[in-house]
């Protein structure tokens, strides 16, 4: 019974295994996501944005394939899942190799520019991602930049226009940054021992409020602006309240699922809330032509 029992153990560590050729980091999803979701909910989305978002998503299944090749993922790993990661890789490659380069071809000038920006970033990411540096400050904030940065091409071959475009991306950068920092404020200020680290630890967290209440600053002013376009910027609220909540009441590491769940809401507030003013532009973009005075 007990060579049953373990024979069934290690067959379900395996399956287990199996299934984690995947990404693993459950918060890069909801940054690669939203910007999407806010591309397809907010413009009018192509056949170019189809065909780059699924490369855009199979560039980042690929990620986890890659980093089990490297040993990135352990030694046993590797050795174990090696031939699976390999597949997996060739297969996401050749997706996001396809559906590119399609796009890329279907798409007009300006988003075949626009694709250099999450290039550029996603090799860098890549780089920092085989040395086992994702995890650090900057692998996290670069991480942020590259799947942010997705919303550009996407944005402009859904008919959006540049400056919505770049809020856009700026915005899910805001935010993905925004909650990044708060989950690491949470968990250094558990880890804390000495006071000079509980020093580092208020110090972050005061220059983290102010952030806070900067980004609320730019979102309340946002409307008040004559670019219109920069009036996406108020969708960053949701998420600057929610994290500034947290960083005032000092949650314990303990609620880290609380805090997670309410950053979800919080970004699906802000994806709410850009989504609709998109097509408030598009609507008075597409009126102000026929009025017989300007509104600006």
């Amino acid at each position: 019974m007990d060579c049953l029992a373990a024979g069934a153990i290690c067959k379900e560590d395996m399956s287990t295994a199996q299934r984690k050729m995947v990404p693993r980091e459950h918060g890069a999803y909801a940054e690669l996501l939203f910007p999407i979701a806010t591309v397809f909910l907010g413009g009018w989305p192509t056949t170019p944005t189809w065909l780059l978002a699924i490369g855009a998503i199979a560039c980042f299944l690929a990620n986890e394939p890659l980093l089990v090749l490297f040993g990135q993922r352990g030694t046993r790993m590797k050795r174990e899942e090696s031939d699976r990661a390999k597949r997996a890789l060739l297969v996401f490659f050749l997706v996001a190799l396809g559906t590119g380069l399609a796009g890329l071809l279907l798409a007009p000038t300006v988003v075949q520019y626009g694709i250099a920006v999450p290039l550029l970033l996603g090799v860098v990411l890549v780089m920092l991602a085989i040395q086992g540096l994702e995890r650090s400050v900057f692998g996290e904030a670069l991480a942020a930049a590259t799947l942010s940065s997705v919303a550009i091409p996407l944005g402009l071959s859904a008919g959006l226009g540049l400056t919505e475009t770049l809020a856009v991306a700026l915005i899910w950068l805001v935010t993905s940054l925004l909650g990044t920092s708060i989950v690491r404020l949470t968990v250094a200020r558990a880890k804390a021992k000495t006071d000079e680290e509980l020093k580092r630890v208020r110090f972050k967290r005061a220059l983290l409020i102010l952030v806070c209440l900067v980004v609320i600053a730019v979102g309340v002013a946002a409307p008040y602006g004559s670019r219109i376009g920069l009036w996406v910027l108020a969708a960053a609220i949701p998420v600057a309240v929610a994290v500034l909540a947290m960083a005032v009441l000092r949650p314990t590491a303990r609620r880290l699922r609380l805090m997670g769940w309410s950053l979800v809401a919080a970004n699906l507030c802000s994806l709410i809330a850009v989504v609709t003013t998109l097509k408030i532009i598009q609507d008075f973009d597409a009126v102000e032509p026929t009025l017989p005075f300007p509104m600006f």
